[in-house]
């Protein structure tokens, strides 16, 4: 292992480790109590409970001990990798969280990849050929990354979801459905693709911009013109000497991209009540379900750390330099 990825492993021990207390202690400071919210006219059960029973079931879910004695259980559990039981879902909270995490990686994943490949198609175009229609792009672009996604997701649903009755405008499946595998993919997919849209709108603009900068400054390096004086083909040129070099700089904006697409999943999963990892933080928060956020969070920490993870690595894959540092 190089000096590199050795001190890349360092800290990312230490970010896991201050991570862990902060998804354990940040649910615990919200106003509310999980067992109030059970009981009360927004909870799930049909009539108060009493004095005696708060207090069993505060002892059943072990609330009642004090707070660095819950820690300690609760990193014990994680080294069981046990995530705890989800007092709202009255379920362990891996199986909830299992059920949702496939639907926020579907719509992360695909926003991340038609980003990038509209990014690059482009920016390939425009900065290493003819940059007439350029403005034409970039406006409505600009215009789309300045805001969030769940206000683009709102002008999407309204627009091909109520006015146009075009898609889905809520879940991630219909309860009926054909019975091929076609049919149910296909159906997936149009439940997806709003969101999608609204994830990838907002970051189309940055990745173009890094992506054409990245190749204006390549093109004009003097390897390049080296390999023109060779003799060697466009094509070669423009994707095994520019391409290749000016990707170097987007593959670290592609992990943080991946890592930050979590966030923006978060509201608009709500707003289109699709069942991922951010409407079930959602409504976690709404219960104080405590064990239900810190899985969670935890999911999302791990999220992260394995895309900088990956990240380095590739980056270190593509440009062997970065070894002697």
């Amino acid at each position: 292992m190089s000096a590199y990825l050795r001190r890349r492993a360092a800290t990312y021990l230490l970010v896991l480790v201050a991570a862990l207390a902060i998804n354990f202690f940040l649910p615990r400071a919200m106003p509310g109590d999980p067992l109030q919210e059970m009981s009360s006219s927004t909870g799930n059960l049909a009539v108060a409970l009493d004095e005696d029973t708060i207090l069993a079931l505060q002892r059943y879910y072990g609330l009642d001990r004090p707070l660095s004695e819950q820690f300690v259980n609760y990193l014990t559990a994680l080294g069981h990798v046990d995530l705890g039981f989800s007092i709202s879902y009255r379920a362990p909270v891996s199986q909830v969280v299992a059920r949702a995490l496939p639907w926020t990686l579907l719509i992360t994943f695909s926003a991340l990849l038609l980003t990038f490949a509209l990014a690059i198609l482009t920016a390939t175009s425009f900065a290493l050929g003819n940059r007439n229609g350029e403005t034409a792009l970039l406006v409505p672009a600009i215009l789309l990354d300045s805001m969030p996604p769940f206000i683009t997701g709102s002008f999407l649903l309204i627009i091909f979801g109520v006015k146009l009755g075009w898609l889905p405008i809520s879940g991630a499946f219909s309860n009926f459905t054909g019975p091929s595998a076609g049919h149910k993919l296909l159906d997936i997919a149009a439940h997806a693709l709003l969101p999608v849209l609204s994830l990838s709108c907002a970051g189309f603009f940055s990745a173009y911009l890094l992506v054409r900068n990245s190749l204006t400054m390549v093109k004009n390096q003097p390897f390049v013109h080296m390999a023109y004086l060779k003799g060697l083909s466009e094509k070669r040129i423009r994707y095994h000497y520019v391409l290749r070099t000016a990707l170097l700089p987007v593959v670290t904006f592609f992990g943080l991209r991946l890592a930050r697409l979590i966030g923006g999943a978060m509201l608009v999963e709500v707003l289109f009540a699709y069942p991922g990892l951010g409407r079930l933080t959602y409504e976690a928060v709404l219960a104080c379900d405590y064990p239900l956020l810190q899985g969670v969070f935890f999911i999302f920490t791990i999220w992260v750390l394995l895309v900088n993870l990956c990240t380095d690595l590739l980056y270190l894959r593509l440009d062997p330099r970065v070894k002697e540092v």
